[in-house]
């Protein structure tokens, strides 16, 4: 190479990665600062004197800002990450790319890439212990968080495909294999709009469905709703409105949308008639595109879960070391029995819809 080019190419080099890789510090001490912070906020919540906590109303207070805080963790780890994943593709297309660094402004930089599969859903079937367990294998990388919430909320479609294409990392060759990536947002499978939305974005994406008996489905998201601050009625008088509104009644309030893709205990019954989810999931995609998991079957069985799994993605299997669960540590929220009257109740609702989704699948979940 000529003396002249290659000094060029070195002071392109070190000029895009200095400018990068400032940016990219400022922005990690930006986070650590904001993580600090947040940690300090949420450990004084938790650690307040009793009689600051002695009121149901302000430890919903509490939770729900808590709640908000991790959100907002979460999108700063996001931002990190694309912007580590934006400066990583500049500095390889700098490698290559002759002339004056100024000349980089005109060309296009293809960040990350778009997911090989999704977890679709459905909310509070083990997800994020599924997604957490299966990243594990060497040739699945994972994405800027595990939720994206690309194809549900319209503030992020809005962004574009180029906005979530940088949420993922780029593919690597390691041991004669492709690396894959994808993400798990549980909301996908109920959101009316996102199957077609996926399909064009990603139609060759393999979709992975975790579903779980509807009634325990339903009765964590309300916990989980009540836990965060959104949610204050009693589970009893939750059901009996979405029973009221199922049956073409006029809710008693609220002024939720159906289709609305907030985590709140409204919609609790309707994410469980999982077999019209899977109908109009299959109007964009194939069926050869789509494995449907029993939770259960996953809760008793990881190791020979994750293996399915593997074969279904075209992967190597690999052997999983599962981390021990802790037991000498209490839960960090428990929450009473359901009453049995009202499972029996919802167990009554939710048996011909069941028996429609083992109708459709071939295959009796026992619920």
């Amino acid at each position: 190479m000529p003396p002249d080019r290659e000094t060029n190419r070195l002071q392109k080099g070190r000029i895009v990665r200095n400018f990068g890789l400032s940016k990219a510090f400022g922005v990690g001490r930006g986070v650590k600062i904001f993580l600090n912070l947040q940690i300090g906020a949420t450990r004084g919540a938790v650690l307040a004197p009793w009689h600051d906590r002695n009121s149901s109303k302000t430890l919903r207070t509490k939770d729900a800002e808590i709640y908000r805080l991790k959100n907002r963790i979460k999108t700063q780890r996001e931002n990190l990450f694309r912007l580590q994943n934006e400066l990583a593709a500049t500095n390889e297309l700098a490698k290559d790319t002759p002339g004056d660094p100024s000349a980089l402004q005109a060309l296009d930089v293809e960040v990350g890439t778009l997911p090989d599969y999704v977890i679709i859903g459905a909310m509070r079937c083990g997800t994020s212990r599924f997604y957490g367990l299966l990243t594990r294998h060497p040739h699945i990388k994972r994405a800027a968080a595990k939720e994206l919430h690309y194809f549900d909320q319209p503030e992020r479609f809005e962004k574009g495909l180029e906005w979530y294409r940088k949420c993922f990392p780029p593919p690597e060759w390691q041991d004669g294999h492709r690396t894959i990536t994808g993400e798990a947002t549980p909301m996908y499978l109920f959101h009316p709009r996102v199957p077609e939305r996926m399909a064009q974005a990603v139609p060759e994406a393999r979709l992975i469905v975790l579903l779980r008996n509807p009634v325990d489905r339903a009765y964590s998201q309300y916990h989980r709703s009540a836990r965060n601050g959104l949610e204050d009625r009693s589970f009893q008088e939750t059901v009996e409105e979405e029973l009221a509104s199922l049956a073409g009644a006029e809710p008693s309030g609220h002024g939720r949308s159906r289709d609305d893709s907030e985590e709140s205990a409204y919609n609790q019954l309707a994410r469980g008639i999982y077999v019209d989810q899977l109908v109009r999931w299959r109007e964009f995609f194939g069926k050869e595109q789509m494995l449907v998991i029993k939770s259960e079957d996953f809760f008793k069985d990881a190791v020979g879960t994750l293996e399915l799994t593997q074969d279904f993605l075209g992967l190597p299997r690999q052997q999983f070391e599962l981390p021990a669960r802790k037991t000498t540590r209490k839960p960090t929220y428990e929450y009473e029995p359901m009453d049995p009257a009202l499972r029996q109740q919802l167990e009554a609702f939710f048996e011909p819809h069941n028996q429609r989704l083992y109708d459709y699948l071939g295959r009796d979940f026992g619920w």
